[in-house]
């Protein structure tokens, strides 16, 4: 193991003893989880960006879980002397389905920005402090009560839900 691996880990062991870590797993060798909550996930990422090294986003993605969801920041940490990346899932757990919110990591990564709307508009997870916290991808029309990667959603009703709107779209042309 190099030495940046082995600071990385101690600064891994340094947050979770700040409890703002709820868990750190090595996937393999030079690969980690780090699972956090909502309301410890903007501190830990400002000590990971400021600390550790973490330099890139490469991009966030959303689970729906049973009773919660998850939200996953793909970031990394570059090994300079060994030329490699350490890729870390930075997961923030225990979103509230209810009330889906969690903080906006738009202020350490720009990237943030289009991925975090993404996830609001297919899952309606709402990105605390997020500038611009607006649809991006679904059509204007669409409705704001239907995130359609939500479990609860199947293919035929989106479907219909698509085809409503392009038929509305061609009546009006």
């Amino acid at each position: 193991m190099s030495n940046e691996l082995k600071e990385l880990e101690d600064i891994l062991k340094i947050t979770f003893s700040k409890d703002l870590v709820k868990e750190v797993k090595k996937v393999e060798e030079g690969h980690f989880d780090i699972l956090t909550t909502p309301d410890k996930a903007y501190d830990l990422m400002k000590i990971l960006t400021e600390e550790a090294g973490i330099y890139h986003l490469s991009t966030v993605t959303a689970v729906e879980r049973e009773k919660e969801f998850n939200v996953f920041y793909h970031i990394q940490h570059r090994i300079e002397e060994e030329f490699r990346e350490v890729p870390i899932n930075f997961i923030v757990t225990g979103i509230n389905k209810d009330k889906p919110k969690t903080p906006s990591l738009l202020d350490f990564f720009v990237a943030a920005d289009y991925y975090e709307r993404e996830c609001y508009d297919f899952f309606g997870i709402y990105f605390e402090n997020h500038p611009f916290m607006q649809r991006l991808i679904l059509p204007e029309k669409w409705p704001d009560d239907v995130r359609p990667m939500l479990k609860e959603y199947g293919w035929e009703e989106l479907k219909e839900i698509t085809l409503g709107i392009a038929k509305q779209i061609s009546e009006n042309d």
